[in-house]
């Protein structure tokens, strides 16, 4: 079977070892140059020989050397970029030319869309591919950082709220409404006038000004007593009847005791999908993922929208 890892180090898809070409790649991502000779098995001289031949060729400093290691500069960001979707496209040329599916994917995404999406959908995905590797990056939102992730090109993938920026390829999986949790001990909130006179507890993710702006449609956006970012926190203090707050369906699946769900007066739902750059969306891996394993993890979902309710923001 595949294996199923936490972070990586640039992999060679033919023989397992990894590339010392990829000295730009390891050191950006290790954050020093003797991490990165580590994690590629050389000696760190040659890494810093590689790095400081490609800055020659290139006629810019990408990194900057500091007692702590090494910072990439904004000329250094902006050819990181590059250098990721290269290593990505031979990647895929590789495997293209090659027999069965072999390598590193790499997925980025929230914590509710990893634990009811991506995660059913691993056993199957790595017991028919048996030599790939998955890694995961969790994030704290479901949007911005998972969208910078993959145009960066660190990850090949990533699962999060649509609609993302335009140079990225996005595919719809399912939607998931936001709801009011509240205590189950407390009068349910049924109105908007209701909603407002309540406390607010926020949960500070980059879905609170997506609900804000619903809400501000249609009443007055509440004022939140507290802005907490953790989640589990804030569904505790509700429990206890100090609030309600508002979240998806998948962050609070499966439902604490104590604690309620409801639509919103106006009912909101976000659209979970895939996204990949151009050029990943093409590589092997990512396709193998998309065409089985995602749809066998959208097909276990407590959250989808019903066929008459249409997705939207």
């Amino acid at each position: 079977m595949g294996a199923l890892v936490c972070g990586h180090a640039p992999i060679d898809l033919a023989s397992g070892a990894p590339q010392p070409a990829d000295a730009r790649l390891a050191v950006a991502d290790c954050g020093s140059f003797s991490a990165a000779a580590l994690q590629l098995g050389r000696q760190q001289s040659s890494v810093s020989h590689a790095v400081r031949v490609a800055e020659r060729a290139l006629g810019t400093q990408l990194f900057r050397r500091h007692a702590g290691g090494a910072t990439l500069t904004p000329e250094g960001e902006q050819v990181l970029v590059h250098a990721r979707q290269a290593a990505h496209a031979l990647d895929a040329m590789a495997l293209s030319a090659g027999t069965g599916l072999r390598g590193t994917l790499r997925i980025v995404s929230c914590r509710s869309i990893l634990r009811h999406v991506v995660t059913p959908a691993l056993p199957d995905f790595l017991a028919r591919h048996p030599q790939v590797q998955v890694t995961l990056q969790d994030t704290s939102g479901e949007h911005d950082e998972i969208e910078a992730i993959v145009s960066q090109g660190k990850a090949h993938l990533g699962l999060g709220r649509l609609p993302m920026c335009a140079d990225l390829i996005s595919v719809p999986l399912l939607a998931d409404e936001y709801l009011i949790i509240s205590s189950a001990q407390q009068l349910p909130i049924r109105t908007w006038a209701e909603l407002n006179a309540a406390r607010y507890l926020l949960c500070d993710e980059d879905c609170a000004p997506v609900i804000a702006a619903h809400i501000g449609r249609y009443s007055h956006v509440p004022q939140p007593h507290l802005r907490l970012r953790d989640v589990g926190v804030v569904l505790g203090m509700v429990a206890q009847g100090l609030g309600y707050t508002v979240l998806s369906r998948l962050v609070v699946t499966p439902l604490a005791p104590g604690l309620r769900l409801q639509s919103l007066p106006e009912p909101l739902w976000r659209t979970v999908g895939i996204v990949t750059t151009p050029v990943c969306h093409q590589h092997p891996l990512v396709q193998a993922f998309q065409g089985g394993g995602a749809q066998s993890g959208r097909a276990r979902q407590p959250g989808r929208c019903p066929a008459t309710e249409p997705a939207h923001l």
